[in-house]
């Protein structure tokens, strides 16, 4: 149900779940299924200035099973035959609420680990009851099976449940979980997780905190203010929404900008979730142009004073994770691909024009300092957004998509300060670019590699002057010819490569730049292609929208836009709700109504 409106169909097949969020960083991710599928599933809470992974399970104790999930916005329904369960996260609180429609004994399973953290021991737990509150005490301790000495304190975190019911029992027990959906995917699949009790109730609100105090003052709260914490969700995911949808691709639209707004965090939005629970430069980039012009300006002006001495903007922003090892060769880029956008609106202030001028400058000083080689912009393995390369595979050095991003910044430069020596500067790359690159066929993916690859579509987002019209017209036309999958997708490699994978290998990467296909890049490949052609290139850009559409409506997390797709059939894989994903399909349907517009007016 999304402002109003519903859209359902039986989709046979598949693991379904599905995501909420309090707007601040903190989530639940629960499947259809009895039991979790993944070590990534449950209630994740900001304890301190950290993310924690607290609840693992909540599950009836019934064999009714699921009969269809329902994705309200600001909530989510589980039916089943006799009953229906109702999960809801209150916006900027840290409380997952769990109701029934009638009172059945509910098991309560707890797996308290900082979120990235999945050592298996010292872990300790202890349960009680205050006040009518069950609460949980959890101290982790080190342990020299794992850690470098033994019984240090690390940390604690209370559980508290505010319920409705009784305890029914609580004799605590630890249970091992073989979760199927990490085993397929490659990954460590085996934990052992405590099953903390079973209580007897129709509504639970379950707090966590680094004190017992201050984590049932919020659990008793929220099971307080139930009614108007739910009103106040459901009005703000409705405005979200671009009114009452009239097909699926409205519900898709909707749906998105929802998953978007879940991936919110405290100063700008993850990049993905369960897994990429950060705020990396890259992702936020591209996935800004779908949100609204001030929040847009928000995060490009949050970005402009980040620039390292070398030119370019860090991985991760956040500092309590550990930075990615590999640079980032296109985030400062799309930094200021977003920055042109905006100057286009008129949407900075002078004084924010000329923060903009030295931003770029300095930019440009240091990669043309720290980067530059034969006259181009070089990167090293790793380092553009294609960045877990197999083997020897990491697309290190002169790459497409880089030299049509200092295309831009050069093209961008002098429009803010008039000065003709960034002119020149762009006219001299795009000639190289053009006489190194550009065959009359097709753009080369690296400097002296044709491997076909999508990264084209990415280079005439960002810097269409490299190419005229029936030049991009033949580009896309050649490459498509061997990236293009039928169901509506596109390969990140030319599938008669000795490379191409054709179906996603999980955690190993051997296939996610070997033949994966990326939703957002898809999304961008389709607005790029209405740019250039939209009726030569009309059966394409239906197709990817329908695909994308499709993905968000009915397949893995129901409502969220998925990382990518096997390439040899359209699948819901890698991360479940990914914000450049749902960025891309919301600008692209934007793109595409606005033209539609312009051409009947």
């Amino acid at each position: 149900m999304l402002n109003g409106a519903a859209a359902e169909k039986d989709v046979p097949g598949g693991e379904v779940s599905f995501f909420l969020s309090n707007n601040t960083g903190g989530f639940a991710h629960f499947a259809a299924s009895s039991l979790p599928t993944s070590k990534f599933q449950g209630f994740f809470a900001k304890v301190g200035s950290s993310l924690f992974k607290t609840v693992e399970g909540i599950r009836p104790v019934s064999d009714d099973r699921t009969v269809a999930v329902e994705n309200a916005g600001c909530s989510a329904l589980l039916n089943h035959s006799t009953f229906y369960e109702h999960f809801f996260i209150p916006l900027g609180r840290n409380c997952l609420v769990y109701q029934l429609s009638r009172e059945l004994p509910v098991e309560l399973s707890l797996d308290v680990r900082r979120a990235s953290d999945f050592r298996q021991w010292g872990r300790h737990y202890h349960s009680y009851e205050q006040n009518g509150v069950f609460v949980v005490e959890f101290a982790k301790k080190t342990d020299g099976k794992e850690d470098s000495n033994s019984g240090k304190d690390e940390f604690s975190v209370f559980v508290a449940v505010k319920h409705d019911g009784f305890i029914v029992n609580n004799n605590s027990e630890w249970v091992k979980r073989d979760y199927s959906l990490d085993r397929r995917r490659n990954s460590a699949s085996e934990r052992h997780v405590y099953k903390a009790a079973a209580i007897e109730a129709r509504t639970f609100a379950i707090a966590s905190s680094g004190s017992a105090a201050a984590a049932i003052k919020e659990a008793c709260s929220v099971f307080k203010s139930l009614n108007q914490l739910e009103k106040a969700a459901k009005a703000h995911y409705d405005r979200l929404c671009a009114g009452k949808p009239r097909n699926e691709t409205g519900f898709a639209v909707n749906a998105a900008r929802i998953a978007l707004d879940k991936l919110r965090a405290s100063n700008g939005l993850y990049a993905g979730l369960p897994w990429f629970f950060q705020e990396w430069s890259r992702d936020e980039m591209v996935s800004c142009a779908a949100l609204p012009a001030a929040a847009k300006k928000k995060i490009v002006l949050k970005y402009l004073d980040k620039a390292l001495d070398d030119g370019r903007l860090p991985n991760i922003t956040d500092g309590n994770y550990k930075p990615s090892p590999n640079g980032s060769a296109d985030s400062i880029g799309w930094l200021f691909k977003r920055a042109s956008e905006l100057l286009d609106r008129k949407a900075f202030t002078p004084a924010e024009r000329k923060r903009l001028q030295n931003a770029l400058k300095k930019s440009i000083d240091a990669l043309l300092k720290n980067h530059q080689k034969n006259g181009f912009i070089t990167n090293e393995k790793n380092e553009t957004w294609m960045d877990t390369g197999f083997k020897d595979d990491g697309r290190s050095g002169v790459c497409i998509e880089i030299q049509a991003m200092q295309l831009n910044m050069y093209n961008l430069m002098h429009r803010l300060s008039k000065d003709k020596t960034y002119l020149l500067l762009e006219k001299s790359l795009r000639q190289n670019v053009r006489k190194f690159f550009w065959n009359g066929s097709i753009l080369a993916d690296r400097l002296n590699d044709f491997t076909v690859r999508p990264n084209i579509f990415i280079a005439a987002c960002i810097y269409p002057q490299l190419l005229s019209v029936k030049e991009w017209e033949a580009c896309m036309q050649n490459t498509l010819s061997k990236l293009w999958l039928d169901w509506g997708g596109i390969a990140t490699i030319d599938q008669s490569h000795p490379s191409f994978k054709s179906e996603y290998t999980g955690e190993t990467n051997e296939s996610y730049h070997r033949g994966d296909s990326w939703f957002w890049l898809n999304n961008i490949a389709a607005i790029v292609m209405h740019s250039i052609n939209r009726k030569r290139f009309g059966s394409y850009i239906k197709k990817i929208a329908a695909a994308s559409a499709n993905d968000i409506l009915w397949n893995g997390a129901i409502g969220c836009a998925s990382e990518l797709s096997s390439a040899k059939e359209q699948r819901a894989e890698g991360c479940l709700n990914q914000a450049w994903s749902n960025a891309t399909f919301i600008e692209l349907a934007s793109t595409v109504a606005i033209l539609g517009r312009q051409r009947t007016k």
